[in-house]
């Protein structure tokens, strides 16, 4: 083999992840509602319904600014269905707090955006959304 061929097959694989990873799906997520804006958003992205509110695929912590906004992109995931929660640690104690009977705590959110039963939690099928190119979405916690 020349030099030149060794030199192009070396360059070859060693971009190759690079390459793979370029093609795949960005997903941007921006929160607003961060009241106070103190303390830090646990942002969690979840894969499946049997690790949802388990076992995230992803976490990533943002601080929220004065305005209680943040935002976070998440590169290269695979295509696929997801569910993101975000949960507010307004008082950077790591978990969330909940008030008198589980009301009036710190405040969480999941994509979609959808509305909050009474009693129980939201379930993956009301957050999942499908990622199958680069996507930006927005939550907001109230």
């Amino acid at each position: 083999m020349t030099k030149l061929k060794t030199r192009l097959l070396a360059i070859t694989f060693f971009l190759s992840p690079a390459a793979a990873m370029a093609e795949l799906p960005t997903l941007t997520i921006h929160v607003s509602g961060a009241e106070p804006p103190t303390g830090t958003l646990e942002i969690s992205v979840f894969d499946s319904e049997e690790n949802f509110l388990k076992n995230p695929y992803i976490q990533r912590p943002c601080r929220p600014t004065e305005e209680g906004l943040c935002s976070v992109r998440i590169s290269a995931l695979p295509d696929g269905e997801y569910a993101v929660v975000v949960v507010h640690d307004a008082n950077g104690n790591s978990k969330l707090d909940t008030g008198f009977l589980g009301f009036g705590g710190e405040r969480f959110a999941f994509s979609n955006n959808p509305r909050k039963p009474f009693f129980g939690r939201n379930s993956f099928e009301d957050a999942r959304f499908t990622l199958s190119e680069s996507v930006e979405i927005e939550i907001e916690l109230d």
